[in-house]
């Protein structure tokens, strides 16, 4: 892959885990609740005390398993030999958007959250994480290499 493309990759998933933690850091330090649109769209703190679809697991066994699932990952794609610019691009927004939600299990014991969607709070790591698996799924139905 091309240097330039590997450039994009870095800037932009680096940037979005910086704009996470530092959101997380807001949400944290001023945790009030403001309604963009309705009561549907809008930001508000939450510590979530689950995983994904805020299935309760201990934090123990999170903070045990998350580092063995993402180096897991890592190892995988590093092997991975069609690596593109969506595979990759989706496997480090995957990646690092565990590794902002590991962050914070680490230093909080919980999971901040501050997006409000319907009835959900979810954050821009959770966000990271889904555009990363619509990535990979899209790269591996429509960007198969040739027989």
């Amino acid at each position: 892959m091309p240097k330039k493309n590997r450039l994009i990759i870095y800037i932009l998933s680096g940037f979005l885990f910086s704009l996470d933690q530092i959101l997380k850091y807001l949400a944290r330090t001023n945790p009030s609740t403001i309604f963009v649109w309705k009561k549907i769209i809008g930001w508000e703190y939450y510590e979530n005390i689950g995983v994904a679809f805020n299935l309760p697991l201990p934090n123990s066994l999170v903070v045990f398993l998350t580092p063995i699932i993402i180096f897991g990952m890592m190892a995988f794609f590093l092997k991975k030999k069609n690596n593109n610019f969506f595979n990759n691009l989706g496997a480090a927004l995957i990646i690092l958007g565990a590794i902002s939600n590991y962050i914070d299990r680490i230093l909080f014991g919980v999971t901040i959250d501050y997006i409000r969607v319907f009835t959900s709070i979810i954050n821009l790591a959770d966000l990271m994480i889904v555009a990363g698996v619509i990535l990979l799924i899209l790269e591996s139905r429509y960007l198969k290499p040739s027989p």
